[in-house]
């Protein structure tokens, strides 16, 4: 227990430089008018006064998201700028603390309480969270909440909710579709797919009301090319390394596409893998694919820049507070403490920038490509990463005990 107390201190070390958290309140005070907020706000306000946002915004302004989130953001836009932007701050930090409490009571025994330590560490210290702040990128947060809703819901067995939420999620922005590999193909659940189409349908259909059709036409026709912007320097996606040596864009799109079948095969291996569920920890194993899920999403879409990194913050806590109250190797522990390093902190890019100056590497997809790696072998060698022996020694007496 003292080596884990260990390697968490030892790993919290490398955060204590954002810690206070000061840009919480700066946010309320500062001007956004720059920021991604504004584009949101300028977006409600087109639409509600009847222009088309995806081509009447300002010249230096591109909105990319889906129609059915104009009603959205055109409810802030019923307010002056400087209480909107106040009032969007109050709400994705909201959500994500709802989405928080949720995941929680979803932990049982002392699991919970490690769970809340270390999400809250995560958050307090995370340098995308700093950098979506500082830009009012809240929808990320949102659009994180939501989809840790839906595995709530999932798991308390409110399934036609959970897909619900995923929809909503995935009608205010598109990549968040790609966790049905979890939740349809994982799981084995063809009616939590069919769930999910009828929510995309009633949503849709519902928005009719008071999103013009042709604006649906006119984002589908667009789609394409706001998704692949391989070009976009501060990206975070395996797929911007190769675009840098030259592919061309049909081979840009054909590893993505490749890399999520090749997960979806995964997921729908691993699941009827036999000789993995023999050594038990069913819910770990759901949480290990949960958060490998949102990394290969990450890892593959071109616009994985650092502020959408907000994702792992829930699913990596959940993860490591499962390995703190596992018999896990200790070796393994230091791996993925590593990884989360890498995947939340800024401290990492500031001493590699130290030793390599001027050259920016893509710490966060070289964290993602890390904990990656390291989930795989929980389905396909568990006995590298459990001490084996000790729980199977462990089942015994609670059989003999049955």
């Amino acid at each position: 227990m003292w080596s884990k107390i260990i390697v968490i201190l030892l790993t919290v070390w490398f955060w204590v430089d954002w810690v206070p958290y000061y840009v919480i309140l700066k946010t309320f005070l500062q001007d956004v008018e720059v920021s991604d907020f504004h584009v949101f706000y300028m977006a409600g306000k087109s639409w509600l006064s009847g222009l088309n946002p995806y081509v009447n915004l300002q010249a230096h302004i591109d909105f990319v998201y889906p129609p059915t989130s104009l009603p959205f953001f055109g409810i802030f836009s019923i307010f002056n700028f400087e209480l909107a932007a106040q009032l969007w701050t109050l709400m994705y930090l909201s959500f994500f603390a709802t989405a928080l409490l949720f995941l929680a009571l979803t932990v049982r025994g002392e699991r919970r309480l490690v769970f809340v330590f270390v999400a809250t560490v995560l958050f307090l210290t995370s340098f995308p969270v700093l950098f979506l702040m500082q830009l009012s990128q809240g929808i990320e947060l949102i659009i994180v909440s939501l989809s840790i809703l839906s595995l709530v819901a999932e798991r308390t067995e409110h399934l036609f909710a959970s897909a619900v939420l995923l929809a909503v999620g995935t009608l205010l922005k598109g990549p968040a579709v790609f966790l049905l590999i979890y939740f349809v193909i994982f799981r084995r659940d063809l009616r939590y797919l069919a769930n999910f189409l009828v929510s995309m349908l009633g949503i849709v259909g519902i928005s009719l009301l008071v999103v013009p059709v042709k604006l649906y036409w006119y984002f589908m026709n667009i789609l394409p090319t706001l998704y692949a912007e391989y070009s976009l320097v501060d990206s975070q996606s395996i797929v911007r390394l190769f675009y840098l040596v030259g592919l061309s864009k049909p081979a840009l799109e054909a590893i993505s596409v490749a890399g999520f079948v090749l997960l979806a095969v995964f997921a729908f291996y691993v699941n009827q893998n036999k000789w993995a569920d023999s050594f038990g920890r069913k819910m770990f194993r759901a949480d290990a694919m949960f958060l490998l899920n949102g990394l290969v999403i990450l890892f593959l879409s071109p616009r994985s820049l650092i502020y959408p990194y907000v994702w792992i913050i829930l699913p990596v806590a959940l993860f490591l507070s499962a390995l703190l109250v596992e018999d896990v190797k200790l070796a393994y522990l230091a791996l993925i403490g590593f990884a989360t390093c890498f995947l939340n902190s800024s401290y990492v890019i500031s001493v590699l920038s130290l030793v390599i100056y001027p050259l920016i590497l893509p710490t966060f997809l070289i964290g993602n490509l890390i904990m990656t790696l390291s989930i795989i072998p929980i389905y396909l060698r568990p006995n590298a990463i459990f001490h084996v022996k000790n729980q199977l020694t462990r089942n015994r007496h609670q059989t003999l005990r049955s």
